[in-house]
């Protein structure tokens, strides 16, 4: 029989929930960023809609994603660490309301 049964089971699994919402964290960031710099003033424009869809959408999988990204809205949207890409936090902490 495991010393703490299910107790230590739970404890060795507990960080998977927190990947899915750091992951969702990390989305809206990209998010947050391609709404301030693109549709914060008219997001049904037509400019706007033919610039998510000609520089991020119609690319499919052939584009690396943060290639696209830094296409539509700029190089300072992302930089580089240890191989991962950090998405630029300022769009989300104003739509937060973070200072």
């Amino acid at each position: 029989m495991l010393r703490d049964g299910p107790r230590c089971a739970l404890l060795r699994f507990m960080h998977i929930p927190f990947a899915g919402y750091y992951s969702y964290l990390y989305a809206k960031c990209f998010a947050a960023t391609i709404w301030k710099k693109l549709c914060e003033e008219d997001p049904l424009s037509l400019d706007t809609g033919t610039a998510i869809r000609t520089k991020f959408l119609q690319h499919g999988g052939a584009v690396e994603p943060v290639d696209l990204l830094k296409d539509l809205v700029g190089d300072d949207s992302v930089r580089y660490h240890d191989g991962g890409v950090i998405p630029n936090i300022r769009a989300v902490c104003e739509e937060m309301e973070l200072k």
